[in-house]
């Protein structure tokens, strides 16, 4: 039965998979632009050939079918000529020269089994990272420090604290900071306990060493977004949490410097049981000399995908990975949009002549065949039944005429009694599409896996068959027709195809900057329903 794959990656994620998740470790000499980074010589500035496509790998034994759309970046090599962004699956190569991009096929490391009671052994006392600064070593590491953990030294059954430690240069023993407590987090409404700390990434500059912190998420831990700098000339650790990241996690860390003013640049994301990746603040530009935050998001920017996994600095241009492409942004005019050039990570297929579409996944009876072949844009894979190996997988592809449908959940505005109005939650169906201008879209990273609720969810009958809801789209664009408290009209621009005999690849587009200026339809919606709340 394939429905055990649920509930056994579930297992692994809870344990494993609630904090930021595939970091990779920082480098021994951390490049000064934030990302995790190789730099290389190239012999000369011309790029080697490159591939443009390559076939979309075949899943794992334990891979989910959509799985196969493992874009996420979690490493940036850089050289002379280009700048590659490499994940688990699939390597993007952008050619500096003339500006075009090419793909490679990763071999997929078979899953680890991972020894628990080795890494519960390991929390207490977690290796050092060394970073070198002006020819000088420095060790760092963050910790937990609660009664459960072995080693801790609390001896208070209910205090958790979140231990920065750095030993410099001549030292045999620590300097020890504590970055926050769970009392901290209480207070802050962010969870209930410390989740487990990591440091996600790693910066050298001229005066000082810069860490940015991440933790595991679910189930209540938590924690607190925080950038720890230690300033070399005053031999002083400060930190940085600015208000309005809560609980965000910090998924990268890059850093420049205009009129001797540093801006921090972040990636940002939530996890929680069973959800490694969910979107946050998208990219967040801190100051810290004014301790100003403003946030860049599909919603309010040009930002290819919703959750930044690398970001690296070059000058004027600052690059931001996303599992669903990347952008290059001059930073020094990042809210004009004609300052962003951004590609996405695609996928896409030949449809043979006479192929059946249909309007859901689940559907019975096709909608149409198309009349000839045709190359359309994969969005998505999925099962039909979960219970049986031999179940049949349909794509979601592209479908441009659009499908009109109609269904029956509507807007809603969910307010506590103690609440100000502004506060509530909006719910619709289409929630987890973002409005880019002119339609709704859903990034890849913007879709919430559900390893133990239930799987990804999209639009269309919440009822499930053989474990499996007959959903109408889960990636397809659409434009909203109806919002009403009762019912969702909408054009939903994609289609199911049977997915046996197609052959998929891998490319990269690039893609328009869609307006910022239109309202989203969505507005007028909310504020009926803010109004209504209010009355009652």
């Amino acid at each position: 039965m394939k429905i055990w794959r649920w509930g056994c990656i579930g297992l692994v994620v809870a344990i494993s998979a609630c904090g930021p998740g595939e970091q990779a470790t920082a480098p021994d000499s951390p490049g000064p632009n934030g990302a995790d980074v190789t730099t290389t010589a190239a012999a000369t500035a011309a790029c080697d050939p490159m591939e443009s496509q390559v076939p979309l790998q075949a899943a794992t034994e334990v891979d989910l079918p959509f799985e196969r759309f493992d874009f996420r970046p979690t490493e940036v090599e850089a050289t002379e000529s280009t700048l590659i962004f490499r994940g688990r699956r699939y390597g993007f190569t952008f050619c500096k020269r003339d500006r075009t991009w090419g793909v490679e096929a990763l071999e997929v490391a078979p899953p680890v089994e991972e020894d628990y009671a080795e890494y519960f052994e390991s929390l207490g006392d977690p290796d050092y990272e060394t970073i070198a600064s002006q020819e000088q070593s420095y060790q760092a590491r963050v910790r937990l420090d609660a009664s459960w953990v072995e080693g801790s030294e609390t001896l208070e059954n209910d205090l958790e604290q979140v231990i920065f430690e750095l030993i410099k240069p001549g030292d045999s023993e620590p300097t020890a900071q504590v970055l926050y407590t769970n009392t901290d987090i209480i207070e802050r409404e962010l969870g209930a306990t410390a989740g487990v700390p990591t440091i996600t990434q790693t910066l050298v500059t001229d005066d000082a060493l810069w860490w940015s912190i991440g933790f595991e998420q679910g189930e209540g831990a938590s924690g607190i977004a925080t950038v720890v700098q230690y300033q070399l000339d005053q031999d002083e650790i400060v930190l940085w949490q600015p208000s309005e990241l809560g609980n965000a996690q910090i998924t990268d860390l890059a850093l420049t410097t205009a009129d001797d003013e540093a801006t921090l640049w972040l990636g940002t994301q939530y996890s929680g049981e069973g959800n490694p990746f969910l979107p946050a603040k998208g990219l967040v530009a801190f100051r810290p000399a004014d301790n100003t935050v403003k946030t860049y998001t599909v919603e309010n920017s040009p930002l290819i995908g919703a959750i930044p996994t690398r970001l690296w600095a070059e000058e004027e241009i600052l690059w931001v990975a996303t599992a669903n492409g990347v952008c290059e942004i001059d930073w020094t005019a990042i809210d004009t949009n004609d300052s962003w050039a951004c590609w996405r990570f695609i996928a896409r297929t030949d449809i043979p002549t006479d192929q059946d579409l249909y309007a859901s996944l689940l559907a019975e009876t096709p909608m149409e065949q198309l009349d000839g072949t045709t190359t359309v844009e994969v969005l998505w894979l999925a099962d039909t039944d979960i219970s049986t190996p031999e179940s049949s997988v349909r794509y979601e592809i592209s479908y441009e005429p659009g499908i009109t449908t109609e269904i029956s959940q509507g807007a809603d505005y969910y307010m506590g009694p103690e609440e100000n109005p502004d506060d509530g939650y909006f719910w619709w169906p289409g929630q987890d599409w973002s409005w880019n201008g002119e339609r709704f879209v859903r990034p890849w990273d913007q879709v919430a896996v559900n390893y133990v609720g239930g799987g990804p969810q999209g639009i269309g009958p919440t009822e499930y068959e053989s474990f499996v809801a007959d959903w109408q789209a889960m990636r397809g664009e659409f434009e909203l027709l109806t919002l009403t408290p009762d019912v969702t009209e909408i054009i939903y621009y994609s289609a199911w195809i049977d997915g046996e005999d197609l052959e998929p690849w891998v490319t990269v587009t690039e893609a328009a900057n869609a307006p910022l200026d239109t309202a989203n339809p969505t507005d007028v919606v909310l504020t009926d329903l803010k109004k209504a709340a209010q009355s009652n």
